[in-house]
């Protein structure tokens, strides 16, 4: 008594050979028994049933290699929320899936993680750590990346391919990662293709550009909108004023183009302006930990790339002003805590091609992972559709 079912897994490991080790743990006060007085094998396992946990924690992955297994478990798992910080058995595995998600790692990395190390270390996370992951073959490794960018950039994740009538940019905030988006991805219509779109910076040999209007340019080229397709441009907090950018620019030739600015904060206030400062290594550092960017194996050549990114985008945050647009703009506001002064009025001014503003009861970065996650999935869905 008293252990968690990874304790007991670690334990029978030293003992039992690996497909003798239970996949669900249940405790019991008393061992239900039938009327002839055996063990009713149909009330343990619906108690089992009942009692295993499922997905306690969809945290979204913070880097390729996470992303890369993450889309290994649900293929093999069929399990739609799956976080990075979930236990493998929590979420339906078993000890003959344990044999399959060993041979499916060793497929996709080129090398074979050992199933005992799916048992002791089952979580995403844990596993992206692993000596194995962390260094895969060269032509492993080549094709991982092909699967989620294109060569050129390491700026492009496809999400989801979709089937060519529709799709949905969503663009980094301004830590420049856009793995947060991935939770959203799975809700949205099955047809519609989910980009994810990285700041430029977060990996070795990456230059920043330079300000959201270049950032807008550069992003609209990777994507390369199509003329029959419907589009949908999404960003949370800073994500949102490159997406808007995006959006005008692309409203001009492209009619059937909307933004969905989520939580975006905007003013015309220098002073207000003025106080977007630089955030001290240290402070950052915390916020790492407070928003789960902290993770096994992160180098601190990492932390300091992400730390420089972050604060170049609040540069640009504060020296952007952004313009009057032909798009259709939504804004989700965030009333779980206290609003955004005035953001939404700023939005509304120049938003010439239809203008609506939809309360969220959440704080500002709880929007893509609370109770607002399906009224964002549904507002996207809408404009999808409305296009």
């Amino acid at each position: 008594g008293g252990r968690t079912p990874h304790e007991w897994r670690a334990a029978l490991a030293g003992r039992l050979p690996d497909y003798m080790i239970p996949s669900v743990f249940a405790e019991f006060d008393r061992l239900p028994l039938n009327r002839n007085g055996k063990l009713d094998r149909d009330a343990v396992l619906a108690h089992a049933r009942t009692s295993a946990p499922a997905a306690v924690n969809t945290a979204a992955p913070r880097d390729h290699v996470e992303l890369a297994l993450l889309k290994i478990w649900r293929d093999l798992l069929l399990h739609p929320a799956i976080g990075v910080s979930d236990g493998f058995f929590d979420v339906g595995g078993t000890s003959i899936s344990a044999i399959k998600l060993a041979h499916a790692i060793g497929t996709g990395f080129g090398r074979e993680l050992p199933i005992r190390d799916v048992i002791l270390h089952p979580t995403i996370e844990a596993q992206a750590a692993r000596d194995v992951i962390l260094h895969p073959t060269i032509e492993a490794q080549a094709a991982l990346l092909r699967a989620d960018r294109p060569p050129e950039t390491g700026s492009l994740i496809e999400f989801r391919r979709g089937a060519g009538r529709a799709r949905v940019v969503c663009v980094h905030p301004a830590g420049g990662t856009a793995f947060c988006y991935l939770p959203l991805s799975a809700l949205l219509p099955e047809d519609a293709g989910v980009l994810g779109i990285q700041s430029p910076g977060l990996n070795p040999g990456e230059e920043p550009l330079p300000s959201v209007e270049a950032m807008a340019e550069e992003y609209l080229r990777l994507v390369g909108p199509r003329p029959d397709e419907a589009i949908v441009l999404c960003g949370l907090s800073y994500g949102g004023l490159v997406a808007y950018e995006m959006g005008r620019r692309l409203a001009e030739r492209h009619p059937r183009v909307s933004v969905v600015l989520l939580d975006t904060a905007a003013t015309d206030d220098p002073a207000a302006k003025a106080a977007i400062e630089p955030v001290p290594a240290a402070e950052f550092r915390e916020k790492l930990v407070r928003f789960n960017g902290m993770y096994p194996g992160i180098e601190d050549a990492q932390i300091e790339r992400y730390h420089r990114t972050y604060n170049h985008n609040r540069r640009t945050a504060r020296e952007h002003d952004p313009g009057e647009t032909a798009a259709r703009v939504v804004f989700v506001q965030a009333v779980g805590e206290d609003p955004i002064p005035g953001a939404a009025e700023f939005w509304r001014r120049r938003a010439r091609g239809g203008f609506e503003v939809v309360p969220a009861d959440c704080g500002h970065w709880d929007m893509l992972e609370s109770d607002a996650l399906p009224l964002v999935a549904k507002l996207i869905s809408g404009e999808l559709a409305a296009r």
